[in-house]
């Protein structure tokens, strides 16, 4: 009778081994449509900043770019990747980039 119990306890633990959680990830700055429609052209970059947030990426020897990157991985999905790249001339917004 031992050896029984003791033989489902096994096979319910391996069984029940499969069932693991998987926390969703995030990572980086969240990248929303209304955020990314109220940076504008002409834009200084400590505007920028305050309505995104720091970025993720940005090129310390050449600070006209800077790249907010946000990435999120549902429970058992596939991974979404948004992206926006904000180039600056003389410390204002010249060309905004989205893959949202």
């Amino acid at each position: 009778m031992k050896k029984l119990l003791a033989l489902c306890f096994i096979i319910t633990a391996t069984a029940l081994s499969g069932c693991v959680y998987h926390n969703p990830f995030e990572q980086g700055n969240a990248l929303t449509l209304s955020k990314v429609q109220s940076i504008h052209t002409g834009m200084t970059s400590a505007q920028v900043v305050g309505k995104l947030g720091s970025p993720v990426l940005k090129n310390i020897y050449a600070d006209q770019r800077m790249s907010y990157v946000y990435t999120q991985q549902p429970t058992r999905s596939k991974t979404i990747v948004k992206k926006l790249v904000v180039q600056f001339r003389h410390d204002r917004v010249v060309n905004i980039r989205t893959e949202l």
